[in-house]
C-alpha cells in the first residue's frame, strides 16, 4: 500500500528557519508524518535531554532513536546555528498518530555549485516496512526542488540493502552506477 507524499508546510517558529528562498522551513506534514527541522537547539537537547527533546517536539522518544549512524553525526549538528539556511534540512520524522519519534530524513549538507545535494534517511526498526522511509523523504524531495538551488538529488546505497534499494526506486530516483559494493542513484528536479 502506498500513502500519499504531499507535503504541506507549517510555519512554526520552534522548529523551523528560512530557507534560502525566504519561506519558512517549518513542519512539513504528510497523511501520516510531521517533519520537524531538526534545528541545533533541538540536537542539543538529543544529546543532553532526551526528555526535553520529547517535551518540545511533544512526542514520546523511543530508546532506539537515533540509530548508530546518526548518533554519531549529531554532535557536529549541533554547533550549527539555529536559523535553518537549508532550502530542506534534516528533519526529524514524527509519526502523527502515535507522536513517536521513528526516524530522520535529510541532506548531507547544502547544495553544491551544480545544487547537487546527497539524500540520507533512516527509520527505528520497530517502524520499518511500512512505507515510512518513502513517505517522508518523497515529501522532502518535494521540498527540496521546490527550492531555486536545488537541481539534483543524489544517493548511496549498499547492494544487500534491499529494503532501502527499494525506497530509492519507489522515490524515482534512478541507477546512475555502481562501485564495489554501493549503487549510486540520482534524481534531477523535473
Amino acid at each position: 500500500m502506498t500513502h500519499p507524499a504531499r507535503a504541506t508546510s507549517v510555519a512554526d517558529p520552534d522548529y523551523g528557519g528560512v530557507s534560502s528562498a525566504g519561506q519558512s522551513s517549518g513542519e512539513l506534514r504528510t497523511e501520516r508524518l510531521r517533519l520537524v527541522t531538526l534545528t541545533p537547539g533541538l540536537v542539543r537537547s538529543a544529546l543532553e535531554d532526551r526528555e526535553e527533546l520529547g517535551h518540545k517536539l511533544q512526542a514520546r522518544v523511543p530508546p532506539s532513536w537515533p540509530g548508530a549512524d546518526f548518533a554519531r553525526m549529531l554532535p557536529s549538528l549541533a554547533d550549527g546555528p539555529d536559523d535553518t539556511s537549508v532550502a530542506a534540512p534534516t528533519r526529524l520524522i514524527v509519526h502523527a498518530a502515535n507522536r513517536t519519534v521513528i526516524g530522520e530524513t535529510g541532506f548531507h549538507g547544502p547544495p553544491d555549485r551544480s545544487g547537487t545535494v546527497e539524500i540520507g534517511y533512516s527509520i527505528v526498526l520497530e517502524y520499518r516496512g511500512r512505507g515510512f522511509a518513502s513517505e517522508a523523504t518523497r515529501a522532502l524531495i518535494e521540498a527540496a526542488f521546490s527550492s531555486p538551488g536545488i537541481r539534483r538529488i543524489i544517493a548511496e546505497c549498499l547492494e544487500d540493502n534491499g529494503a532501502s534499494l527499494r525506497v530509492l526506486e519507489k522515490l524515482g530516483m534512478r541507477r546512475t552506477r555502481s562501485a564495489g559494493d554501493t549503487v549510486h542513484f540520482e534524481l534531477r528536479r523535473p
